[in-house]
This record gives C-alpha cells, structure tokens and sequence, in this order.
C-alpha cells in the first residue's frame, strides 16, 4: 500500500476512534465565578471514570498548564507557575486544585483534561471563569436636588459607589422597584477612580404617593432581579432615602377672587345701610 495512503487510513482510523469515544465518560470543571481577593479558591474536575482506569488529569489557564496529577508516578503533582495565587496541597487532589491567598492576576479561564490510561483518550472540560474581586469597605453614597418635590417635578438624584475591583453597576429602585433604564444614566468617572456612578431622573407623579424611597444597589455582578436576596451577588452593597412629594396646589387667583367678591358685598351692604336713598 502506498505510503500515503497508509498515512491516510491512521488519521481517519484515529478521527474515527476519537468521535467514537467522544462520550466514553462525562466531565465537567466546577469554578466559582468570582472570588474575595486573598481567599482560597476550590476548583473540582468531576469525571465519571474509575480511578483504575485514569492515568492524569491536568488544569489548565487560558490553555497554558498549572497542574498535574499522574497516576503511579513516587510524586503524583507536578505543577507550574500560578499567577497570582498560591497552591494548597492540604486541599488538593486527583480531582481538585486549590488556590490560596488570590490576587487579581489569578482571574482567568480555567479548565481541566483527563486521560485515560488504556485506551489512551484525552478529554477537556469546558473552560470556566473566575474573577477575583475586591469588594467595596463602603456603602454606596446618595444625594437629590432637594428633599420635597411637587407633581410635575423632575426628582434629580445621583448615587456613588465605593471603590472596588472590578467596578461595581449601580441600580436604582423606586419605591421597590426597578425603574425604565431611560431615567438612569452612568456619570462618566477617572480612570484612576474605581468607583462608578449613576444619576436618577424621574418625573414625580401623584401616582409614586406622598413619600417615594429611593434605593440605590452597587453589586458584582450587575442588577440580577427584584426577587433575589444580597446572597446572591459577590459583592452588595445598597443604600436608601425617601423624599416627599407635596399635593398640586390650588391657584391661588381663584381663592382671592372669591374672598375679594364676598369682602365686596359685605361692604356694599353697610354702605346701603348707612346711607339710605
């Protein structure tokens, strides 16, 4: 057979192996999505395959390795530089890889692949992502135009985060609830500055009632539903005012002219009195 040929029939033979044995176990990387700066980070390979049959699993960072277990082998672990974190052996095994003391430099894609010993087949997970943040020490800071407000006004509020890494988003509810995305804007702050910011514009209406609260979330991630609680973010911080909305008065010309009328009747009536014809 032609040696071409020959060379042919193997990458189809081994295509063929690969697609066949594509489903051979099921695997996945458990990662958390975000982490506390300094805090220790587990990350599990769960793969449905006995231990007999497995020959290395290895994490990987944006494709570039940081660890692996060997089956067999005196020293099972070999591992790579980290960036921005340290491993935790106490924590670590064939099925899971800790990071201790993250920093920022530890926020990246991550994946882990596993082996099979015979017959030899390599299987990758789905890359995951972890963000290290740091969370906000403060709550978030709101300030309004004025505290009373009439029917017809327009309520100008602005509402500061702290700082924190990444950023924190700002939402602004309304008496509870999330207003249209027309009436916030993002105020435009510093590079250098890693707090955010977002201005309210709300028309006020006998509809909002005599006391509206205004709360401002400042969370990571972004606003996520009206129904969650604060567990379900990584960082949240929130803050709340109410300002007062006073009745649409009546114009005062309508009063005087009645009151002006009545004055002027009671006086034409003495006058009558006083001079008969």
């Amino acid at each position: 057979m032609d040696s071409s040929l020959t060379r042919l029939c193997c990458v189809l033979c081994l295509a063929l192996f690969a697609e066949g044995n594509h489903d051979l176990f099921e695997l996945s990387a458990l990662v958390p999505r975000y982490a506390k700066l300094g805090e220790t980070v587990v990350m599990k390979c769960n793969y449905t395959i006995p231990e007999n049959q497995l020959y290395k699993v290895q994490w990987t960072k944006s494709g570039i390795k940081l660890f692996q277990y060997i089956r067999g082998r005196r020293t099972p672990f070999i591992y790579h530089n980290v960036p921005g974190a340290k491993i935790d052996w106490d924590l670590s095994s064939a099925s899971k890889l800790a990071l201790m003391e993250v920093q920022h430099d530890a926020s990246g894609q991550y994946a882990c692949q596993v082996t099979l010993e015979s017959p030899i087949y390599s299987k990758t997970s789905e890359y995951r992502d972890l963000t290290v943040i740091q969370i906000q020490e403060i709550d978030p800071n709101i300030t309004t135009s004025k505290q009373v407000f009439n029917v017809g006004d327009i309520l100008d509020a602005t509402c500061t985060s702290g700082p924190s890494k990444p950023v924190p988003e700002i939402t602004w509810l309304v008496n509870g609830r999330k207003p249209p995305d027309t009436y916030m804007k993002p105020i435009v702050k510093p590079a250098v500055d890693s707090a955010s910011a977002m201005r309210l514009t709300l028309p006020i209406s006998d509809k909002l009632g005599a006391e509206v609260q205004l709360t401002c979330l400042s969370t990571i991630p972004g606003f996520i539903s009206d129904q969650v609680g604060f567990l379900a973010y990584a960082d949240y911080r929130s803050s709340a005012v109410i300002v007062s909305v006073a009745a649409k008065s009546e114009p005062v010309t309508a009063g005087c002219g009645k009151e002006f009328i009545s004055i002027a009747a009671v006086v034409f009536t003495a006058i009558a009195a006083a001079f008969p014809t």
